[in-house]
């Protein structure tokens, strides 16, 4: 009988930025659904099995009392590279197989059951998991799960200077899935907290 793989425990990460100079205050912080991003995607991740870290810097740590749950930029200056970077260094540093989920806080009209589906999308055969955006044809990286086989060529990836996300999920064995309704993947730049129940 062929031996199965088991598959790694799954970990939550909250890309949470920082202060988006369009909106003029942390996008992480805007309250979509009643409570500030940060918090509503760490929901959906717990309701989803992922235990919950957050990507931020060390003074939103600090004002939303995360303490050893955030994961702060070790290499700071590329954006969400930098704390995808972080977070995954931070697991192999701990010997952690884990695998993570990962969604930012750009986008307010994903919800529990659309992350559910990366998770169970899950396979042997398969490195990573994320949706393709219908409208621009692109992989989502910010929505997206990493098992220890992408992080590691992520971690290569980054040594070798490559910063882009969605180019090292290519080369990954990549599940890409079609997101139940165009809408859910959504990038906000603009505060939409009165519109986003339209």
């Amino acid at each position: 009988m062929p031996r199965t793989r088991t598959l790694a425990p799954l970990f939550g990460l909250v890309l949470t930025g920082g202060a988006s100079s369009r909106m003029g205050r942390d996008k992480a912080t805007i309250a979509y659904h009643g409570t500030p991003q940060w918090r509503h995607v760490a929901d959906m991740l717990r309701a989803c099995g992922a235990d919950p870290y957050w990507s931020c810097t060390a003074q939103q740590g600090d004002a939303w009392l995360l303490g050893d749950r955030a994961i702060v930029d070790a290499v700071p200056g590329h954006g969400p590279a930098s704390g995808l970077h972080a977070a995954f260094s931070a697991a192999f540093s701990r010997d952690d197989d884990a695998a993570w989920l990962v969604i930012g806080c750009d986008y307010p009209w994903l919800d529990a059951y659309d992350v559910q589906r990366l998770v169970d999308a899950r396979a042997e055969d398969v490195e990573a998991i994320s949706y393709l955006n219908p409208g621009s044809q692109e992989i989502e990286p910010m929505i997206a799960l990493w098992e220890p086989a992408a992080q590691q060529r992520f971690l290569q990836a980054f040594d070798r200077g490559e910063r882009s996300a969605r180019r090292i999920l290519r080369t990954c064995a990549l599940r890409l899935l079609d997101p139940p309704t165009p809408r859910a993947l959504e990038n906000r730049n603009a505060d939409l907290a009165d519109t986003v129940g339209d």
